[in-house]
């Protein structure tokens, strides 16, 4: 049986929504699609957290395709963390690319945190990295060989 139809997006909390916005579409190509201000009940009842007020952005690749929803609550403080590649729950996600040398100088020109120099895989297949987006996220960039 089929349960799963096709991958949505994936949520991301920021505290900087602009910073995140900048990054996500000057450093990995994706452009604002959805803006949303939510909040009330519904809101409140579909995340189960009272006087929710969040701004939503969900950002497309080139094939318009959802592929991140960047949540900013502006009445929460909420908590930053840096994200460790061994804790519990989702680690990061992973994205291909065509050019790992031109994006990786685009990550060290524009100061963009990453854990290591592109490195050729176990299985010699692909060249990878994983980066930093600005709220911590860690971000494994591939290169098909």
């Amino acid at each position: 049986m089929k349960i799963v139809k096709n991958f949505r997006h994936i949520g991301i909390v920021t505290d900087n929504l602009n910073k995140s916005i900048k990054f996500y579409q000057n450093i990995l190509g994706l452009k604002p699609k959805v803006i949303m201000n939510e909040k009330g009940k519904i809101t409140e009842k579909i995340i189960n957290l009272k006087k929710a007020n969040l701004k939503t952005v969900k950002l497309i690749n080139k094939k318009n395709q959802p592929l991140i929803e960047l949540l900013y609550f502006r009445n929460k403080n909420v908590k930053k963390d840096n994200y460790r590649i061994d804790r519990v729950g989702c680690s990061h996600f992973a994205i291909t690319i065509s050019n790992m040398k031109k994006f990786f100088n685009n990550l060290k020109k524009n100061k963009i945190k990453y854990l290591s120099e592109p490195t050729l895989s176990n299985d010699k297949k692909v060249i990878l990295l994983f980066c930093r987006a600005p709220e911590g996220t860690l971000i494994e960039v591939v290169q098909v060989l």
